[in-house]
């Protein structure tokens, strides 16, 4: 009996922290430094959409996603989208070098002690949450493809067609 409670007990706080779980709740509110300076909070963007991607330089499918998520910045930008891109990198200077390289204009943020990944219980890189204007997860998504980025990019769609 006391196992069967415990593995329950177990299942539910796994199950409460899966990403999934989040689509329908309040974005988690968090304030980090921007890899170029400064602190941006995600309170901040209230009002627009926000596509809040987490993400690492060593991280292949990143590396192929982030000058996509730079691409689908541009173009939905003035209808009201922000892409955030939440790195959990351990050196800075590995992060300015990729975003020089690749010459990314996206908000990039350093979440070097992982807090921000693990209140959004980010599994894999990447992983991007698609927040309504009023700061409530919408979609999630997990790795990249062509297909995927399809998706993200028709739900950006919709969602900056509405108020």
């Amino acid at each position: 009996m006391i196992v069967q409670l415990t593995f329950a007990i177990i299942l539910t706080l796994f199950s409460q922290a899966s990403p999934n779980n989040l689509v329908g709740k309040k974005a988690v509110e968090f304030a980090l430094p921007d890899v170029r300076g400064g602190e941006v909070a995600l309170q901040s963007f209230r009002g627009k959409v926000v596509l809040l991607n987490f993400w690492a330089t060593w991280c292949g499918p990143c590396r192929e996603e982030l000058p996509e998520l730079n691409r689908v910045q541009e173009k939905f930008r003035k209808r009201g989208l922000a892409v955030v891109a939440v790195t959990v990198d351990n050196e800075l200077e590995n992060i300015r070098s990729f975003l020089k390289k690749y010459d990314l204009k996206l908000q990039a943020l350093w979440d070097r002690r992982k807090k921000v990944a693990d209140a959004y219980a980010v599994e894999k890189m990447p992983s991007s949450y698609l927040i309504d204007r009023n700061g409530v997860i919408r979609f999630v998504h997990f790795g990249y493809s062509v297909e995927e980025l399809k998706r993200i990019e028709a739900e950006i769609d919709e969602m900056l067609g509405k108020p």
